[in-house]
Formats: structure tokens, sequence, C-alpha cells
């Protein structure tokens, strides 16, 4: 079969078929076979004597990059047509093709794009794999169109690809970082330093201050507390609480591996009390000092952790620990 290899441009003004001619050997040449779908002889491809013809129409809606076809023959080795699916067509721009949304109620804003469609037609804008609904998600007027923010506001942080689906040529992405500048600033807050400022350790030393910043009691029992790090090689972990002003007893932690994991953040240490650590009086605080190890005893990289403050002897407010009563954010940001 010649030949084996061969490129095919989705451009309208240079789509070609493609022809193939077969060495047949005594052997009977009976489909041709994309995967498992068997490809329509007159529609998808003709014969003529020893000439295979791949229909321009078939290959223009095959998505660009490799497509391997697949040549039966009644005896031997099938051989393999790879197409390699290109587009030269000039596709459309964005203006801007960055952008930030915050989640901060105070800074949430629409965010506006500019779309050049460069002649084609914009078919719909789709979020990752989910198709977002004009009017509703964005509106459109004119070249530019208009994310509404209260539509964002329901994205979680991260970053996410927002593409332009044009009936031709590339489709222009927008890339989108969500944020969340919030500081939950409640009836408590936390204050922190590390005892281990050294980016390569073997242990992780937090140290915390628990303040009630409110005018009423607070049970402690209702309270958490969340130091968010990467844990830099999965293994088991070990959690100490070395002295606190409520008793150690009174100190509880337990290890979550987040869903989510952010570059700075794949795990994060619970802290919790139990009944017999009372309740935290108006303006008064409590102090742990709590110790995190891995159960080989491996290093973490502190360098890279969320919460981790490489600087600092004494206690500070520290909203990249947070805090909650009765599971609601109290205090802090959350990567």
């Amino acid at each position: 079969m010649t030949p084996i290899t061969a490129v095919f441009d989705k451009n309208l003004t240079k789509q070609k078929d493609i022809s193939v001619e077969l060495t047949l050997n005594g052997n009977t040449f009976t489909g041709i076979k994309d995967g498992s779908t068997v490809l329509a002889k007159g529609t998808d491809y003709t014969v003529t004597d020893n000439t295979v013809k791949l229909s321009k129409d078939y290959l223009a809606d095959k998505s660009v990059g490799e497509l391997k076809l697949t040549f039966d023959f009644s005896k031997g080795v099938d051989p393999v047509l790879t197409v390699t699916i290109t587009d030269t067509t000039l596709g459309g721009t964005i203006t801007p093709t960055t952008a930030t949304f915050d989640k901060n109620i105070e800074k949430q804003a629409d965010i506006e794009t500019t779309l050049d469609a460069a002649g084609h037609t914009l078919k719909g804008i789709k979020l990752g794999s989910q198709q977002l609904v004009e009017d509703e998600d964005y509106t459109i007027s004119g070249s530019t169109i208009t994310f509404l923010k209260e539509s964002l506001a329901n994205l979680k942080k991260g970053t996410y690809k927002i593409v332009f689906d044009l009936s031709a040529g590339t489709d222009p992405v927008l890339t989108l970082t969500v944020v969340d500048t919030t500081i939950s600033q409640g009836s408590i807050k936390v204050q922190m330093f590390n005892i281990t400022t050294a980016e390569q350790s073997n242990s992780l030393s937090p140290k915390f201050k628990l303040v009630n910043t409110g005018t009423e009691s607070i049970d402690l029992s209702e309270v958490k507390l969340r130091y968010y790090y990467t844990v830099n090689g999965d293994v088991g972990q070990n959690f100490w609480c070395d002295w606190s002003s409520i008793g150690s007893s009174n100190v509880t932690g337990s290890f979550v591996k987040m869903s989510n994991a952010e570059t700075d953040a794949d795990h994060y240490v619970e802290i919790g009390f139990t009944s017999g650590a009372g309740s935290l009086a108006a303006g008064q605080s409590i102090e742990i000092q709590t110790r995190i190890t891995k159960t080989d005893w491996t290093t973490y990289d502190q360098s890279d952790d969320y919460s981790f403050a490489g600087s600092g002897s004494g206690y500070a407010d520290w909203s990249k620990v947070t805090a909650y009563i009765s599971d609601s954010l109290n205090w802090g940001e959350e990567p």
C-alpha cells in the first residue's frame, strides 16, 4: 500500500481527497476501519481498480491530530494509513487571553473579552466540558462578550479554560484564574509561628494561639483549625500535641488528603478539641504546640506549604490557617 502516511488540511481552500494505491498480492480488499468504526464505501471512500480515494468531506469532519485507518484484506497483515489532520484556517482571537475573578463579594466584577471571530461563526462557549448558557453565564454585544459575576461566583478557586467554539479555525481560549481574597474575621482569630523554619525538615511544628475576639464564650469542642501543606510522599503520618494551655490530652489531630489539591497544599491537618477542653471566654486565648511527622521519618519540603511561615519567632495573625466554628469558616482564607 502506498503511501502509508498522509497529511490533510481542514482549511477549506486546501482540502483534497487522499489517494492510496493498493498492492493486493492475490488478496481481496474488504474495507477500511477507524478503530472499530467501518467507513462507508461510496461515501467515505471510493475504489477504482487498485486505487482507494478517501473523501475530503469525510476527512474534514475529523479532529486535528493523527487519524489511523486500517485497510482490511482477506489475508495477511492489514496495513495502516496514518493521516495527520491539520488546520491552517485563520483562527479567531480574543483580548485579553487571561483574566482573574475574585470571589470576595466586595471585589466581584464581570469579565469582558473582545472576540475577533476571523469571519467564522461563534457556535458556543465552554468552560472545560460544561456548555455555558448565553444570558445566564455570559452576554454578547457586538464583539464584546461579558462573563457575568453572578455565574463566576459559583466557581471554586483554581484555573479554568474557557473555549470559544468557532465554526472553523483554532478556537481561542481564555485562561481564567479564580481567587478569593476574603479573610473571614468573626469571633475568633488564629495567630501562629513555626518553631522549625528550615525548608527541609522531618517534622512540621506549627504553634498556634486561638483568640476569642467576640463578646461571648465559645465551646471549644465546636472549633476546628486547619494547617495546609504538601505531604511530599504519600505515607502515613503522626500527630502530637506537645503542649497546650488547656492540656495536650484535650487536643486532637487528624489528616485529610484534599480532593482538589493545589500546588502548595494537597493535605491538611485538622486540629480539634475534646469536651474536656471546655470553653474559651471572650477576650481570652489558648495555645497549642503541635508536631507532625511521617511514619517513615522522611522529610517535608516546607517551602511549598501554604500555611508555613518561614520567618518570625512569635505569634502573629496568620490567615493561611483557617478556623471553623460548627463547621462554618470563621477565620482565614482556604487555599
